[in-house]
């Protein structure tokens, strides 16, 4: 089938000749028709399949020109999404006069989103809590919009941004068409399309194999400043015979590189940079085993064929999915064995959840090795070195230099050993992650649902997470002490952004709910509540999508209300706004929350 067979309309088609698409992909083809039909449909479908065309065309389809309001609103869980999408509109609509898109987002300047509204714009993609401010701030109009697109669905969703979209969607003309696509459909992802669409047509994209089962993925948790280190200690535990590292910019791949040599490993970089000589003068030793470690950014390593490549190390989470396949792709080749290790710190959790998701599996999580450890793993390999080159020697006696020597058998190797020990092994940095209490403090994703310890539990839900810098401890020194819970009877605790899960016995948790209704953690009120509707849920399902977060605020007295007035409307929501009207309750800026000292 051909986009010319879709139905779409001349214009629409040259801008896809001019960017070189030919055939729909299976999702297009399948959601493209009945969207133009006027139908809601509801895409299943995994990132990289080609979701975005599926439904900004029948959006440009259905946008009038010459109306200067917004017709199409398309809410994405993340900045960066968004702006691809406004990208992708813009490319599609180069032949239609009148017709482009604006990117609307937080963590940034109101003004200029402002101004491209009002100069008119008839596609706006957004994430749900700028939009949402715009809309109550009169800004953003709804009521010539025709078509609402939800992409990404279940990562918003686990973002907490549910009661955002449940408002925004209230606010919307009843009679509109709703797109709405997501990579899994859980309970909660039903749940929401029950709520926001009419009769819609499901669509499944079956997902691709996208990863080897003999390739062995690791995730490491790991501060930025520990990472070159943790290179020198997979180097050092020999589990980086023939190492690919991947870094997303050459000043990071510069910057490892110099680490590395300067601790005495052969390695070299290969970046945009380089010429071209040098790159294959690089790739040349590369191949020969001369270098231990090959360092390069996804554009200098594209099209590189290279095979042999025990380890694959993410240095950096790539920026998509997609490239994150690409990059352990180089190894575990031809059915032989593969490690991919990908280290990550806190601020990577929603990238890797997408990563999860877009290939099917679930990253293992392990501890960053410890220097004894790694001692320990160089010692063991140092007997076995010996014991293989004893077996290969057998009759050889010894050198005359020993022979005369008046010392114990026992003493005499215990010497060599350690003498070779000592000429074989690196010091190692010290780290944060070697002390015991930061690895305990740490976690580097929710548990799975549902702890061994605990045979018949309750979870409880808290509006605090990760954005408040929430540690397991905090929890569970909150459900001891404050709220008495008796001693082995709590279980996993696994925080998420916005929200924390937390697995307690069914006997007290009744009580726990109760004596915790309104509380303070680490300097913040919180609600905590029986969550009935996660006992059967998965990481993929441990959504906050049902649960509101809006009750959070800072746990101190607000500013009164005169020292408020005249505020610019340009402003992010103040907390007395969000405490103003159970009727227009948000989920809070995170950024905006500061701890204040008691006042005495």
């Amino acid at each position: 089938m051909t986009f010319a067979e879709l139905g779409i309309s001349p214009e629409i088609l040259e801008a896809i000749e001019v960017l070189g698409f030919e055939t729909p992909s299976p999702i297009q083809e399948q959601a493209i028709p009945p969207a133009l039909a006027g139908a809601d449909v509801v895409g299943l479908s995994h990132t990289g399949s080609g979701k975005t065309l599926a439904f900004t065309i029948p959006a440009l389809e259905k946008i009038e020109p010459h109306t200067a309001q917004v017709q199409v609103l398309c809410l994405a869980p993340t900045r960066e999404l968004a702006v691809q999408i406004s990208r992708e509109v813009d490319k599609l609509a180069m032949f239609m006069e009148g017709v482009n898109a604006v990117p609307i987002y937080g963590g940034t300047s109101f003004a200029p989103q402002l101004a491209a509204l009002h100069r008119g714009v008839p596609f706006v993609a957004g994430t749900p809590g700028r939009v949402l401010d715009l809309m109550d701030q009169g800004e953003l109009r709804t009521d010539s919009i025709t078509m609402l697109i939800l992409d990404e669905a279940d990562e918003m969703l686990d973002m907490g941004f549910a009661e955002e979209i449940d408002r925004i969607v209230a606010a919307l003309p009843t009679h509109r068409q709703t797109l709405f696509f997501s990579a899994t459909m859980s309970p909660s992802i039903r749940s929401l399309v029950s709520r926001i669409s009419t009769d819609p047509v499901e669509i499944a994209i079956e997902r691709p194999v996208l990863t080897v089962p003999t390739c062995e993925q690791i995730v490491y948790e790991v501060l930025f400043s520990s990472r070159i280190e943790v290179l020198s200690r997979l180097i050092e535990m020999g589990r980086m015979k023939r190492g690919l590292v991947f870094a997303n910019t050459k000043r990071v791949v510069d910057d490892i590189v110099d680490g590395l040599l300067s601790r005495g490993y052969a390695v070299d970089r290969l970046h945009g940079d380089m010429p071209q000589t040098l790159r294959e003068r690089v790739m040349e030793s590369y191949r020969k085993g001369n270098l231990n470690v090959l360092v390069a950014t996804d554009v200098a390593a594209r099209g590189l064929d290279i095979d042999d490549v025990d380890v694959v190390v993410n240095f950096e989470l790539p920026r998509e999915p997609e490239d994150y396949v690409h990059r352990i792709g180089r190894t575990a080749r031809a059915g032989r064995k593969g490690r991919a290790v990908t280290l990550i710190g806190r601020r990577d959790f929603s990238l890797l959840a997408r990563i999860e998701r877009f290939i099917g599996t679930r990253l293992q999580r392990e501890k960053v090795m410890t220097a004894q450890a790694v001692y320990q793993v160089r010692r063991e390999a140092l007997v076995d070195d010996i014991l293989e080159l004893a077996t290969e020697m057998k009759g050889t006696k010894l050198p005359d230099e020993l022979r005369d020597l008046e010392l114990p058998q026992e003493q005499l190797l215990a010497a060599m050993f350690e003498l070779l020990e000592r000429r074989s092994r690196r010091d190692l940095q010290p780290i944060p992650e070697d002390r015991s209490e930061h690895l305990s403090e740490r976690r580097t994703a929710p548990s799975v649902a549902g702890s061994d310890s605990l045979k018949d539990s309750v979870p409880l839900f808290i509006n605090a997470g990760k954005l408040l810098h929430i540690r397991p401890k905090d929890v569970a020194g909150l459900l001891y002490k404050e709220g008495g819970a008796p001693k082995g009877s709590i279980g996993d605790i696994r925080i998420f952004l916005k929200h924390t899960i937390v697995d307690v016995s069914a006997e007290i948790a009744p009580s726990l709910a109760k004596n915790l209704s309104s509380c303070s953690l680490c300097g913040y009120e919180v609600n905590v509540r029986i969550d009935r509707n996660r006992q059967d849920a998965t990481p993929e399902n441990t959504a906050s999508s049902s649960r509101s977060t809006s009750m959070m605020r800072p746990a101190f007295p607000q500013a009164p209300s005169s020292r408020r007035r005249g505020k610019s409307p340009l402003a992010p929501r103040s907390s007395s706004r969000r405490r103003s009207s159970s009727k227009n309750t948000s989920t809070p800026f995170y950024s905006s929350f500061k701890k204040r000292k008691k006042q005495p």
